[in-house]
């Protein structure tokens, strides 16, 4: 550590450095003598080299005043790179808040524009459930009108069909029975309406109705070629024909 200092109108530089694991002052004036004095010794060399020099005595009142001079510079100094190096450490402390504070700004903005982003996302999430609530709604008017709508004629007449077609494949099914069932005898009878209120439903409906059982007959053969004919139980079938206008 160095440190300059004035005494008696003259400039001086001093330093304090460790010889010999002792520490020792150096003090320099403007002629370019320097006195080097070791801690706790009485003694010092003067002269521009070591040397050289010629040992003084430091207790003198003039060099006594002059060690003096310089140690309290090299004191304020030492107290000068103390403030000095808090004032680095401020300074580094104030740019470093200030670094945190454009980052807690920044930080700030993002969480904003977050909200805002959010926000926007909330409805539009409401507006899409609301246009779902509709849909489902409409959807659900659409089905029950179409449930509530009465059939057409073709309609109708496609049932009937499929009906009548039903009907034939019964038929079917019976005349490819196997023969060695005894012989089946089938035969359709055509049952007209024989209740009061066949006309009425006739002329309410504007339709012919008919009735058709199947009537199935099984023919056994006894020995001695007696033969007698069993009747099975009937399946009946309506069949409705509608009146075409």
């Amino acid at each position: 550590m160095k440190a300059e200092f004035y005494f008696d109108c003259h400039k001086y530089i001093c330093s304090l450095v460790q010889v010999d694991f002792v520490k020792e002052l150096k003090i320099k004036n403007h002629q370019g003598f320097v006195l080097a004095v070791k801690q706790g010794e009485k003694m010092g060399l003067l002269g521009k080299s070591r040397h050289n020099a010629k040992q003084v005595d430091v207790s003198k009142p003039h060099f006594y005043n002059v060690i003096k001079a310089a140690m309290s510079a090299l004191e304020l100094e030492t107290k000068n790179e103390v403030i000095l190096e808090r004032n680095r450490t401020i300074a580094d402390a104030e740019e470093m808040i200030q670094q945190q504070n454009r980052e807690i700004r920044v930080l700030n903005e993002q969480l904003r524009m977050l909200a805002t982003k959010v926000e926007e996302l909330s409805r539009e999430n409401q507006q899409l459930s609301m246009q779902l609530v509709e849909k489902e709604i409409i959807e659900n008017k659409i089905n029950q009108e179409i449930d509530n709508f009465p059939a057409t004629e073709e309609d109708l007449t496609a049932a009937e069909i499929e009906q009548e077609i039903g009907e034939a494949e019964i038929i079917h099914e019976i005349a490819q029975l196997p023969s060695q069932n005894g012989g089946l005898d089938v035969q359709l009878i055509e049952n007209l309406p024989d209740y009061e209120g066949s006309d009425e439903e006739e002329e309410s409906t504007g339709s012919d109705v008919k009735s058709v059982e199947l009537e199935i007959r099984e023919e056994v053969e006894f020995p001695g070629g007696e033969t007698e004919i069993k009747r099975l139980p009937k399946r009946a079938s309506n069949k409705r024909m509608r009146k075409k206008s």
